[in-house]
């Protein structure tokens, strides 16, 4: 086996450490030329350098020819942890090993930190505790609000891309980086301002001896953009139980489900009406939502059909409104105690105060801000989906999803029918790098092909899997592995739902579900954020779960504590 993608970079000299944690919830999978192109080369890597050099870095210490955060090995997207830890370095009060827990989930199987010649930089530090105070005392953040605007309305005029020409398609693609790395920036400075404000609960619970209370009070915010899909498909999923035909239509199976319903006729009209809706609203979200080349919603509803199949099966107790406006209650409840036990100390209060008010601006604002983002890729998917189904009708391309392969600056090479055998030899690679499994870290070097052979961790023998609470409270149910949103398989409700990683196109899932295992995560992941507003206990950081965890099994979910403890096989 061969390691290598002619799309990879090189590892940075100065800062050379780098992890799959956290960007791999937002890359799952290997990335295509065309999405490293439109999503990074020319987009995140622009705004990440808007927002680091505004916090934690000065641009003349990255090496040239290097990203600032964000770089391809084996194909497969890597975050520069060198780099993200300045923060905790160049902060008065946070330490690199605060921002390890906080994005990766733990810091015990990462190499320390080697102190850089800026860390006691006055004037770099004086940036990041002053960016870092105006995060702590924020009640809004309006430029996000700005941004998010300004892409629903370039979403508002998309031009009928059927009607466009080949030139014009590939000008709509074009038009999007600019976009993306204008939103990318404030997604950076919104993701560090909710691990700070969090961060500072965290300390303050713990100071207390109240572990977990920070879990609390940060659920049921309101407003996280990932979790509303599931009120839309949990509406759909009502009209489906309470309809004969629906039902009757879904309990035949999801293959073929589509026809089935347009069958229907006017019995099956609300519920197309409110599909139609949800897919409106929602219709860029999907599985590894980030990357062009995977289907969304919008573009394949029947993934949403399937999401609602699992929905469906659960009893009205399980409505997320209601989970939600239990779990706000318990965060009234938890930080109304911490309340008291800080009255006596100003400062103690004060800082309760205003890093709850903070947190219930950017934990959400982080999930808006990557809702926002995935509504720009979608519109360079839909422009690329049409272009590839030309080429591929006389020719230019043997598959419309080849498209994916080509690079941005060979979009006119390709309209010329200059590509076709290029993009398919690319493909065949492309492929093949899904048989990788990525280390999660290395340092100065790329692993070689040993490292990228994975393997299945055997099934334990052992009765507790460790790994880090990120929603709390406890749950016990029937564990079910499942390694794909759009094909959830044998999950119920009231079952454990354990998973490789998750993205927005999962939350649905969660709806039915008692608790939540994630092989991978921090306090900051996706996983995360939606089990708390959903109010259901979340373990996430738990290593190679879906591995170890039997496939139903009985287990007991903790997340106040991290552990999953297996009952029975």
């Amino acid at each position: 086996m061969t390691v290598g993608w002619f799309m990879d970079d090189e590892p940075s000299p100065t800062f050379p450490i780098y992890t799959r944690g956290n960007v791999g919830e937002v890359f799952p999978d290997p990335v295509s030329p065309l999405t490293a192109d439109h999503t990074w080369h020319g987009a995140g890597d622009v705004g990440m350098r808007d927002f680091m050099s505004r916090f934690t870095i000065d641009l003349d210490e990255v090496d040239d020819g290097h990203k600032v955060m964000f770089e391809i090995f084996g194909g497969y997207m890597y975050l520069n942890l060198s780099i993200a830890r300045l923060m905790g370095a160049r902060s008065s009060g946070m330490t690199p090993e605060m921002v390890d827990m906080g994005f990766f989930g733990s810091q015990s199987v990462l190499p320390p930190y080697q102190p850089r010649p800026k860390d006691d930089d006055p004037e770099i530090t004086a940036r990041v505790d002053g960016l870092m105070f105006s995060w702590m005392t924020a009640t809004e953040f309006p430029a996000l609000d700005e941004q998010v605007a300004a892409v629903d309305a370039l979403v508002a005029a998309r031009p009928d891309l059927g009607l466009c020409s080949e030139a014009d398609l590939v000008a709509r693609m074009r038009e999007m980086p600019p976009v993306f790395a204008r939103v990318f920036a404030l997604h950076g400075e919104v993701s560090a301002a909710a691990s700070v404000t969090m961060g500072a609960i965290t300390a303050l619970a713990l100071g207390l001896g109240k572990p977990g209370y920070d879990l609390r009070i940060a659920g049921g915010l309101g407003g996280v953009a990932s979790a509303a899909p599931s009120f839309a498909m949990w509406d759909l999923s009502r009209q489906v139980t309470a309809s004969a035909e629906l039902t009757a239509a879904f309990e035949a199976g999801v293959d073929g489900l589509h026809d089935r319903l347009v069958g229907l006729g006017d019995a099956a009209a609300g519920f197309f009406a409110g599909l139609d809706d949800l897919l409106l609203a929602h219709g860029s979200r999907g599985p590894n939502e980030w990357e062009l080349r995977s289907p969304a919603w919008g573009t394949h509803p029947e993934l949403v059909l399937a999401l609602i199949d699992r929905m469906r099966l659960a009893g009205d107790d399980g409505d997320p409104r209601a989970r939600h406006e239990a779990a706000a209650a318990r965060a009234g409840e938890a930080l109304e105690e911490l309340r008291g036990m800080v009255a006596g100390s100003e400062e103690q209060a004060g800082t309760l105060e205003i890093a709850n008010t903070a947190s219930s601006v950017f934990i959400p604002a982080r999930e808006q801000a990557k809702a926002t983002i995935v509504k720009v890729i979608h519109e360079a998917r839909l422009a690329a989906l049409e272009l590839g189904r030309r080429l591929a009708t006389d020719g230019r391309l043997a598959d419309a999803g080849q498209v994916f392969m080509l690079r941005d600056a060979e979009l006119e090479s390709a309209i010329a029918g200059g590509l076709a055998g290029e993009a398919a030899e690319r493909e065949a690679t492309y492929l093949g790098l899904f048989d990788l499994t990525p280390p999660y870290w290395f340092d100065g070097e790329v692993p070689g092909p040993e490292a990228w052979q994975g393997g299945e961790v055997p099934l334990s023998t052992r009765k507790v899997v460790q790994g880090m609470g990120g929603s709390a409270g406890t749950a016990t149910g029937r564990a079910r592995i499942v390694t794909d949103p759009s094909d959830p398989g044998a999950l119920e409700p009231g079952d454990i739902l354990v998973a490789p990683i998750t993205d927005p196109s999962w939350t649905p899932l969660f709806v039915p579900a008692a608790g939540v295992i994630v092989d991978v995560g921090g306090t900051m992941s996706h996983a995360v954020i939606v089990s708390r507003e959903l109010g259901i206990p979340c373990v996430v950081s738990a290593t190679g779960a879906t591995t170890r965890i039997p496939d139903g099994a009985q287990v007991k979910v903790n997340g106040d504590t991290g552990t999953v403890t297996i009952l029975d096989t």
